[in-house]
């Protein structure tokens, strides 16, 4: 596992990501879950979920989950609640692309907050 910077550390441990994961039940039906985790685990998450089962709530907090995928109401709920865009979701398909979002977790941050001031515009 790369290891971040002192300082990409301290604002990743500081940081909280919303993911929405999707995936599919033991039993073979479709299941999503938002998960709140923190920058500095992210990597870690990736290498887990890519090595078959595991459980979203081992590595965060599950903040919404269910059957198939969200509702508009769940999609409305989570913007409202935790500033989750839907329109603007990265794709962390790989444990090296959540290492470049955690060691850079700053431009990305600063990226949504001036894409929020536009949409208010």
């Amino acid at each position: 596992m790369t290891k971040l910077t002192k300082t990409e550390q301290i604002i990743a441990e500081k940081t909280v990501c919303i993911l929405l994961i999707r995936g599919e039940s033991p039993d073979g039906k479709k299941i999503y879950a938002y998960l709140a985790i923190r920058a500095d685990k992210l990597q870690g998450f990736m290498e887990a979920q890519q090595s078959g089962t595991f459980y979203p709530e081992d590595h965060g907090m599950v903040l919404d989950s269910g059957e198939g995928e969200p509702s508009d109401e769940i999609k409305q709920k989570m913007t409202k609640e935790y500033g989750f865009n839907h329109d603007a979701m990265l794709d962390l398909a790989t444990p090296q692309s959540a290492y470049n979002l955690s060691s850079n977790i700053t431009a990305y941050a600063i990226t949504a907050e001036n894409s929020d001031k536009k949409s208010e515009d």
